[in-house]
């Protein structure tokens, strides 16, 4: 069957299939599983796919151009079910759209720190302060990797550990970073693993950036930032203590300082800060504390639409953070992604909302349940065919997702109690 058509066009009718159904033509014949298998069919299927981790659409004008569906990732935690569960799903501005469990077992005590091109990077630690890169995976190929982690002695315990997980277009580079902080010491300590480069664990040297939450104000700090980088642009993005937004470039290995927003509004230790990626744009999110209001901020370099590199530390008249969205959700969100509308979906009340700028109105998406969305695209991209010694995992065809799940299209009152 594999000779009926020339292996170049094959691979291409294959690289435009969804990624569950190149699964079942991998069957067919050894000539279509020696096809999909080949890493040169990872690179074809990522340029196919749609990807919404801030570095596939040069602009939001061209994303909310592109006809492509939203991929999202999903973790659900069910009373009745141990662990975390994981669902794959695409936003079609469809009806009634069912998520996908993907081949991962439940998670115990370990959070997502970022999907990239497939591969999940997950960290584990002892609370909320400390988590450490211990495992990645690929849902799609089986394949999976656990990281060794730091050797900690007792008198010298980390008072906090933040990390990040990225690939850069330029160097075709995987690398997952992590920032340690030792009690009662100032600095942090900065690693880098690059996927499939056999050095394991490399120190680069410290930092004197404060990404170390205060314990004097606990609550606050839930609310301020986030352990895990947003990825933007080839570089890793954390907020600071001193007010700042402090990135890691992820082809140099440098790390370099964005200044926050200039706010219309007041602000306090108290106000919901957090930063994510939309439409392939470094944003800003802030809720002031008893207002209605979740506003989002963009950042630009004045005068231009497109994207830029953002490393360029020592031009920051250059830069501009302009307001694109208020969103009036009530309540702390998490915007994860924009829509080929120009759409906002986000994360409110452990349900999946979406905000439609030209009504200012929230729809309501799915039932509740969810603790963490992000986006995520299913591809094929091997940590073996990388350089890694991976394991692979047996895929949960005998272990049925608990519940279906859908993403539906449901017009709700968000002002009423939920």
């Amino acid at each position: 069957m594999d000779r009926i058509l020339p292996s170049e066009l094959t691979l291409e009718i294959l690289s435009r299939l969804p990624a569950d159904s190149v699964l079942q033509c991998r069957e067919v014949c050894t000539g279509w599983r020696d096809l999909i298998g080949h890493l040169s069919n990872a690179h074809m299927r990522l340029q196919q796919s749609s990807q919404l981790d801030g570095n596939s659409f040069p602009s939001l004008s061209s994303h909310i151009a592109a006809n492509v569906a939203v991929g999202l990732l999903f973790c659900f935690i069910f009373p009745k079910e141990s662990g975390n569960q994981f669902y794959y799903g695409e936003y079609h501005n469809h009806p009634n759209y069912k998520l996908k469990r993907i081949n991962q077992p439940p998670t115990f005590n370990k959070s997502v720190v970022g999907s990239c091109n497939g591969l999940i990077c997950f960290a584990e630690g002892k609370d909320i302060l400390v988590q450490e890169p211990s495992y990645i995976c690929n849902p799609i190929t089986s394949e999976y990797l656990n990281f060794r982690r730091l050797n900690v002695k007792r008198n010298s315990e980390f008072g906090a550990i933040v990390c990040g997980f990225g690939y850069h277009t330029s160097t075709k580079k995987y690398k997952i970073v992590k920032i340690c902080y030792i009690q009662d010491q100032p600095l942090g300590r900065v690693m880098v693993y690059t996927l499939g480069s056999g050095s394991g664990w490399r120190d680069i040297g410290e930092t004197a950036y404060s990404l170390r939450p205060t314990r004097g104000f606990f609550h606050a700090i839930l609310s301020y930032r986030s352990s895990f980088g947003t990825l933007a642009n080839g570089a890793l993005h954390w907020l600071t203590n001193e007010n700042k937004i402090l990135s890691f470039d992820l082809a140099n290995e440098n790390l370099y300082l964005l200044p926050f927003p200039l706010f219309d509004r007041t602000t306090s230790a108290w106000d919901y800060f957090h930063l994510e990626v939309l439409g392939g744009c470094l944003c800003f999110v802030h809720k002031k504390l008893g207002e209605p209001l979740l506003d989002i901020w963009f950042l630009r370099k004045q005068g231009e639409t497109s994207s830029f590199d953002l490393n360029e530390q020592g031009d920051y008249h250059s830069f501009v953070w302009i307001k694109k969205f208020s969103i009036p959700t009530g309540c702390q969100a998490a915007p994860c992604a924009l829509t080929n509308s120009g759409e906002v979906l986000l994360l409110c009340r452990s349900s999946l909302f979406c905000f439609n700028p030209k009504t200012a109105t929230l729809e309501r998406l799915t039932d509740k349940g969810i603790s963490h969305v992000l986006p995520h695209v299913n591809s094929f991209v091997s940590l073996k065919a990388l350089g890694e010694k991976c394991l692979f995992r047996k895929r949960y065809y005998a272990n049925p997702a608990p519940k279906e799940i859908f993403i539906k299209q449901q017009r709700e009152d968000t002002d009423q109690e939920t």
